[in-house]
């Protein structure tokens, strides 16, 4: 008899622990149905670009299976876009819901303060969290960064509603031509980002948006190249670090032992400040891992170039070459592999340009 009722006793709390956990799973789901960063350009049609120094407005769609009540839940939007956007000054984030009774009416959403945490992350703001748990998404270039958003009402939901949403990002897109993937995030309060994906969605752009007739050259965040400039916006007087990623598509340099960097530094006026092509340490670009093929070097320009006193280092045009100088790759190089662009001319090919930009 004891066995037996020990057994039922044990089947009774594995029953209601199921029934804990089942709870727990359909409290309710938050879904993000689609995203837009389709913009409306001159000629009437849409496409996913804006011209640089205007403002650009995204979509996000979706809606909530509520299986339990809740009051006082704030919804959350996240955004993830380059840093030179600065999204934090220049964003304006509206919403419409059928939570509101008059469903057609824009709400507003404000900016999370680095000191309002999400109760689930473990003491990391909402960026903090967002960047660990997703990066950057299909984005190759990391200065990039989550932005959230909190709606500036508090709402009552019920078991058995099923609201809809609609958020409104509009932001300044910067000055700098462009190319990069976005991503959104929704969640609430409730959630905080805990471990659960019923309560939090996440979705980046299925197509690269981009930023054109603005300064300087295009920076791609969406695709590898071989070379890369860290950080992407910099002057004659800071620290820059070139890499050459030799790993991200086959190249005669990956059989050397030696990766030198060569380049021409240029005024304003396009006169040669200066040009150094010697095969140093000063020029030798250091492997960063036995585990990858990227070396890199970081220099000062103004020192490296040598740059005489009232003079300003414009742009450089540089190229990745041998010990021998007989193996060299170049923007040309690069767009063979990346677009498919033929090299015309082997013997004038192409080299890698860089502008010096204050953002």
């Amino acid at each position: 008899m004891k066995d037996n009722f020990m057994k039922r006793r044990s089947s009774f709390i594995a029953g209601v622990i199921l029934s804990l956990a089942i709870v727990v799973v359909l409290i309710g789901c938050v879904y993000l149905d689609s995203i837009s960063i389709m913009q409306i350009q001159e000629d009437g049609t849409e496409a996913p670009i804006a011209k640089a120094g205007t403002d650009a407005t995204f979509t996000v769609k979706g809606n909530i299976n509520c299986q339990e009540d809740h009051g006082d839940v704030q919804f959350v939007v996240s955004f993830l876009a380059p840093k030179s956007w600065n999204v934090r000054e220049h964003a304006k984030v509206t919403y419409v819901t059928t939570l509101h009774t008059d469903p057609d009416e824009r709400l507003k959403m404000s900016i999370i303060p680095d000191s309002s945490l999400p109760k689930n992350a473990g003491g990391r703001t909402w960026g903090e969290t967002l960047i660990q748990e997703y990066g950057v998404g299909p984005n190759v270039l990391s200065d990039m960064e989550w932005v959230s958003f909190i709606t500036d009402d508090k709402w009552e939901i019920y078991n058995g509603d099923k609201p809809t949403y609609t958020i409104y990002i509009t932001t300044n897109v910067g000055e700098l031509n462009l190319r990069t993937y976005l991503g959104f995030f929704v969640n609430h309060t409730d959630d905080g980002i805990s471990t659960s994906s019923d309560h939090k969605k996440v979705k980046f752009s299925d197509e690269i948006f981009e930023v054109v007739e603005g300064k300087g050259l295009l920076i791609d965040y969406a695709q590898e190249h071989f070379n890369k400039v860290q950080p992407l916006a910099s002057l004659q007087d800071d620290y820059v670090t070139i890499s050459f990623n030799g790993g991200v598509y086959a190249n005669d340099l990956n059989d050397e032992d030696e990766v030198y960097f060569k380049a021409i530094a240029y005024d304003e006026s396009g006169v040669v400040i200066a040009q150094i092509d010697e095969k140093t340490e000063k020029t030798l670009m250091k492997r960063e891992s036995r585990y990858n093929r990227i070396r890199s070097l970081t220099i000062w320009p103004a020192q490296f170039f040598n740059v005489p006193e009232g003079a300003t280092v414009n742009y450089i045009e540089y190229v990745f070459t041998n010990q021998d100088g007989t193996i060299t790759i170049t923007k040309s190089d690069d767009d063979l592999v990346t677009n498919n662009i033929p090299i015309d001319n082997p013997g004038a090919k192409v080299p890698f340009v860089f502008e010096f930009l204050c953002e």
